[in-house]
């Protein structure tokens, strides 16, 4: 167990030192900020503005209707817009999920794919109604990777310990955004190992520098 750990560290230094992609998918733009912790337990990027294509899905948690929402938009870069453009896939896959009151109800998560370098000035616009492309803008969020096939609890584990780190460091409750989380997935869910996992918690003080 020790020994994959160590090859998974090694892995994500490997590429982030060969740039924005992973395993030649696109990224989006980000850099680290000088805030970084003294424990290494997150990073903080500020992710530049740019276009995403989303979808909105209601379920109970994200684990039971994830699928459709990613099928929709792959078919959206498969052509399922006006120009009938097929595009290549990018990574993340990013799902923002809004805090849970209860465990049983149903909430609206959004899933999200970023838009290839080659279309961010002028998007195909999406045939399907239930998808849009939006522009957000710069963000700073602060990130916890983890490795792993992951299903709802997970992300909703990692969340937390990612909270409870920035407490730890001194990063204010009222320097984060906790109505919600973002889910952000690299990896195709057939890829048995080394998984790339991340969430994202967002940072409401846009003067980090």
């Amino acid at each position: 167990m020790f020994s994959l750990k160590i090859g998974f560290l090694f892995f994500l230094v490997l590429q982030l030192t060969l740039g924005k992609k992973y395993h030649n998918y696109e990224e989006p733009q980000w850099e680290l900020i000088g805030n970084q912790p003294e424990d290494g337990s997150y990073e903080v990027r500020r992710y530049s503005a740019a276009n995403w294509t989303s979808t909105d899905q209601s379920a109970v948690n994200k684990d039971l209707k994830s699928s459709e929402a990613f099928r929709r938009l792959f078919k959206y870069i498969r052509g399922a817009n006006k120009g009938k453009t097929v595009m290549d896939m990018t990574v993340p896959a990013i799902t923002r999920i809004p805090g849970q009151p209860c465990p049983f109800c149903h909430i609206t998560f959004r899933m999200s794919f970023y838009v290839p370098p080659k279309f961010q000035s002028n998007p195909p616009a999406p045939t399907d109604t239930r998808v849009e492309t939006e522009e957000m803008s710069e963000r700073i969020f602060y990130v916890r990777t983890f490795s792993g096939y992951a299903v709802a609890k997970d992300w909703q584990k990692n969340a937390a310990l990612l909270y409870s780190s920035l407490l730890r460091n001194g990063v204010s409750a009222s320097s984060v955004d906790r109505s919600m989380y973002y889910a952000v997935g690299y990896d195709k869910p057939t890829r048995l190992f080394l998984h790339r996992n991340e969430v994202w918690l967002m940072s409401t003080n846009d003067n980090l520098v």
